[in-house]
């Protein structure tokens, strides 16, 4: 029970006690006056009766007691009697006590019982006592009146205790509002960020000054000390959430918000919602080397540059998404959440990335600059944390090994979700039928030990309905998934023609998917290409992964005769991935093999590396088949392989067909 309740039942209870006593003591009082009444009037009405009967006029018995009955017929006696002096009654009237005409309850009577007074007095005659006469008076009317007086003072009693309730209810009502809006709205302010209303200069009670003073104290303390740690928590946060260099969100810090993008939102039906978009992942391949040619507050102030220039290009970008987030996963590796991003957009904003990572690249050597690799995967529901890294780590590798600054980019094959799926069908689609596929040409200069070698190398790319292109490399692998990667290699191939008979004299290289090859229209349409009239084609070289050797040994086969009955030339890059495909290359008519940068750098310093370059690169010559070097190399491994004749890469240029 509260304080309150005690102080006002206390209270409530002395007040009962007062009133109760107050009734009881007037009542009590009452009684006792009535008692003393009745007693006073059996006195002076004996007195007088006696003092009648005494007279020498009235001592006649019939005179007697036309005297005595008058007194009786009053009502106010109960009984009189006479007596003479040996105590023969003489004169005697009386009547029982009655309760039907009382007004007053017989339990009141019993409760405040009234006294029956009786007073006698002598009567003489002269000096001679005639008689002794005796009175008593009837109580009815001043219990009647006692009664009357008791339910006024109890009617009284109610009333105040009535009176005083609702005043209880009044001052209880009073102390709770003044409570609440003087003291416990202040007090619930404490420690929150809603502004408290601000307390009275002067409290409704003179009491609660000093506790309002005490607690306007402590909440201006309460609030120093909530800053105080709200900024604390605030840098704790940043600490552990964010990278000391570059104040990106850290690997801990993305791999939450993955899983929670992953498992998506919970829709008003109470499923899942579909989720989707891309993950680029992209490493500073040469970190170690700048930080050889960088001290290390000029190398943490360029990845910090670095970051916010990306960050800047993500936040000035139209099409991308506000929940779009960049992260450092370590000291080279950093990632790029695109989440609801499908298709052609997700790409052009990834394209932007690595245009800008191209613009911030430093030199590591004479002739030598950083590189970037770059992996890019897509997700949708029902994929994984652990899948997704997964998918990222093997594109990585991938473009590692490949030595190029492109775009390696890996579907998820797990369930996607059809939006995605619809999206990219109908903008290849529309590619195709729109005619929007062109040729990116590179001039490609090689020296070996005793030659030169000039000729061009043509990558598809796509110039979406917003008039941004898109390198092969991104949605050639969507295209290879929806099975239209022989009506893009087909494209490629006539682009390639047209190239050439306006180019006569130059070399060009395109590149075809091995999906393609098992497709059954595509070497018929190759065929009807290839030996249209003309002498293109000599000059057309068709470059293939040497995986196929492994994978589609027959269809690969097959295009190579439909190629040397057209007189088209046939390569293989990334050999090196492929070793067993050495005891095969006999079985192609091939013009030249190609080998990563990557390969050749860690030949160097591997004596397995080593050895397996020596039997390629001999294989090769055997076989009478050019071996070229994809990507730079440092100028001592450049020399060395070129005294053994391969080809390395000289310069670089960039045109467009």
């Amino acid at each position: 029970m509260s304080l309150l309740r005690h102080l006002l039942l206390s209270v409530s209870v002395a007040i009962v006690v007062i009133l109760g006593g107050t009734l009881w003591l007037s009542m009590s009082s009452a009684r006792q006056y009535l008692d003393g009444q009745l007693q006073s009037q059996s006195e002076n009405a004996v007195s007088a009766l006696a003092l009648s009967l005494s007279q020498p006029g009235n001592q006649d018995p019939v005179t007697r007691e036309l005297l005595m009955m008058a007194l009786f017929d009053s009502g106010q006696f109960r009984a009189i009697r006479l007596a003479d002096p040996n105590g023969q009654t003489l004169f005697e009237r009386s009547h029982p006590e009655s309760h039907d005409s009382a007004t007053a309850p017989r339990w009141f009577s019993r409760l405040l019982p009234l006294s029956t007074p009786e007073a006698a007095r002598a009567i003489s005659d002269g000096w001679t006592q005639v008689g002794q006469l005796t009175v008593k008076v009837d109580n009815a009317f001043a219990r009647d009146a006692l009664w009357r007086s008791s339910v006024r003072t109890l009617l009284l009693v109610v009333l105040a205790g009535g009176v005083w309730a609702v005043f209880v209810a009044l001052l209880i009502r009073w102390f709770r509002r003044v409570l609440r809006e003087e003291i416990s709205a202040q007090v619930m302010a404490i420690g929150s960020n809603a502004q408290a209303p601000a307390p009275s200069a002067r409290p409704v009670m003179a009491e609660l000054k000093a506790v309002m003073h005490a607690i306007s104290d402590t909440r201006e303390r309460v609030r120093a000390t909530a800053q105080e740690q709200t900024q604390r928590i605030e840098s704790l946060e940043v600490e552990v959430n964010r990278d000391p260099v570059t104040q990106l969100p850290n690997r801990k810090y993305f791999m939450n918000e993955l899983r929670r993008v992953l498992q998506g939102e919970t829709g008003s039906d109470g499923q899942p919602a579909p989720v989707g978009g891309h993950v680029l992942l992209f490493r500073q391949r040469d970190l170690q080397a700048l930080n050889t040619h960088m001290s290390r507050a000029q190398a943490d102030a360029w990845l910090a540059s670095v970051a916010e220039r990306v960050g800047l290009s993500l936040s000035l970008d139209e099409g991308g998404s506000a929940n779009t987030m960049l992260a450092r996963l370590n000291g080279s590796d950093f990632v790029l959440l695109l989440p609801d991003m499908e298709g052609p957009a997700a790409l052009h904003l990834v394209q932007q990335v690595k245009h800008e990572l191209q613009a911030l690249r430093q030199p590591i050597g004479p002739g030598q600059w950083c590189r970037w690799a770059y992996a890019l995967t897509d997700y949708g529901s029902g994929a994984t944390v652990s899948g997704l890294l997964s998918r990222l780590d093997e594109a990585l590798m991938r473009s590692e090994s490949v030595g190029q600054d492109e775009v390696e980019y890996l579907t998820d094959n797990g369930p996607r979700s059809s939006v995605g799926e619809q999206q990219w069908q109908q903008v290849l689609v529309q590619a195709l039928a729109e005619e929007r596929l062109q040729l990116q040409i590179s001039a490609q200069a090689y020296d070996a030990a005793s030659d030169h070698v000039q000729r061009h190398e043509g990558s598809l790319s796509l110039q979406d309905a917003s008039g941004a292109q898109l390198q092969g490399a991104l949605f050639l692998p969507v295209a290879v998934r929806l099975g239209l990667s022989a009506a893009f290699d087909v494209r490629a191939v006539r682009l390639a023609q047209h190239w050439l008979e306006q180019h006569p004299g130059q070399k060009l290289v395109v590149k075809v998917s091995l999906p393609s090859l098992a497709e059954n229209n595509f070497l018929p349409q190759l065929r009807a290409i290839w030996l249209q009239p003309g002498q293109w084609q000599q000059r057309l070289l068709v470059e293939l992964d040497a995986h196929g050797l492994a994978t589609y040994p027959e269809e690969m086969a097959a295009l190579a005769r439909v190629a040397a009955e057209a007189g088209v030339q046939v390569g293989l890059r990334r050999l090196e991935h492929e070793p067993m495909a050495l005891a095969r290359l006999h079985r192609l008519p091939l013009s030249y093999v190609k080998l990563g940068s990557d390969f050749a750098l860690q030949a160097a310093s591997s004596p397995g590396s080593q050895h397996l370059l020596h039997a390629m690169v001999a294989t090769a010559k055997t076989l009478q088949v050019q071996v070229f070097l994809a990507g730079h190399v440092d100028a001592e491994t450049a020399a060395a392989l070129q005294q053994q004749g391969v080809y390395v890469p000289q310069a670089e240029g960039r045109a467009q067909a």
